[in-house]
């Protein structure tokens, strides 16, 4: 427990420091640069802040907490510093909060001590040696920062405009559904994980049963919801669903068979559930 309270006091710090001189940073460059060039400079200086960190701590999991608080933190920032407070940039505020807590909260509970690394930057060090460091500022850390970054854009957009709409509201209720969704695939993924008898097993429970990947169907609905939020504000930004588009590509190419890939390694039956079942969307299952 003691070692657990030292990581996490010890990330927080990181985290405040961070975000402080991400914030220092903008209050230079403000006035020499658009705001999402700005945003994007700041967020850029403050992963490689953290990356650091965890090169100084020796661990790659040091950046884990930081894009599912990432979007909350800038996004509020640019409320206060437009003064932009109302109903409609409220609302947003606390679906994308409800969010950065579950992902955090969820965090803190798998998190031991400072020498935690997930199993990814394992095999990720183990085929790079020497190269790991770069591999761990520009693909576990700097690589999810620019993903989060062009699908928070339409939420930046948001916290600057003045008219807004009943209908914007949607987008919101999308992030807390898909918050909803993964906070159940969390739950029934730790139930399956108490009563199963090996860890061969395949879990065949609840939202799992039709879906091989729940958990990123929520985090794939809450980018879209994201979106949706300034895209039903006015339409002539549609073309800011490219930030969604490119996280739910991301997962499809990358996070997905990454996992399956790895879960084949100690579950025989993994390709019987891959047949049977859908890999996002929740779907009834095929039965060959």
């Amino acid at each position: 427990m003691k070692r657990k309270t030292f990581g996490l006091l010890v990330l927080l710090m990181v985290y405040l420091v961070a975000t402080s001189l991400g914030l220092l940073l903008a209050f230079f460059i403000k006035d020499y640069f658009p705001m999402l060039i700005t945003v994007l400079l700041c967020d850029v200086f403050a992963t490689v802040i953290v990356w650091a960190f965890g090169v100084l701590f020796k661990t790659a999991s040091m950046y884990d907490p930081y894009w599912s608080i990432q979007t909350f933190i800038i996004y509020l920032t640019l409320l206060i510093y437009y003064n932009n407070f109302n109903l409609f940039t409220i609302i947003p505020l606390v679906a994308i909060g409800l969010y950065s807590i579950r992902l955090t909260v969820n965090f803190i509970i798998g998190f031991d001590s400072l020498s935690y690394i997930d199993w990814r930057y394992r095999m990720l060090s183990k085929k790079t040696g020497r190269a790991f460091q770069l591999v761990n500022l520009f693909g576990i850390c700097m690589f999810p920062t620019l993903v989060v970054y062009s699908a928070s854009i339409p939420l930046f957009i948001y916290s600057t405009l003045e008219s807004f709409s009943y209908i914007d509201i949607i987008g919101s209720l999308i992030i807390i559904g898909g918050t909803i969704i993964e906070l159940i695939s969390d739950i029934q993924m730790k139930k399956f994980i108490k009563t199963r008898s090996s860890r061969e097993e395949v879990i065949n429970i609840g939202l799992w049963k039709y879906s091989r990947h729940p958990n990123y169907l929520g985090e794939i609905s809450i980018w879209f919801g994201v979106a949706f939020i300034l895209i039903f504000n006015n339409v002539n930004y549609w073309y800011f669903i490219f930030g969604a588009i490119i996280n739910l590509l991301m997962f499809i190419f990358i996070s997905i068979p990454m996992e399956e890939r790895h879960m084949r390694q100690y579950k025989p039956n993994l390709d019987k559930y891959i047949k049977t079942t859908s890999p996002i969307l929740i779907l009834p299952r095929r039965t060959k």
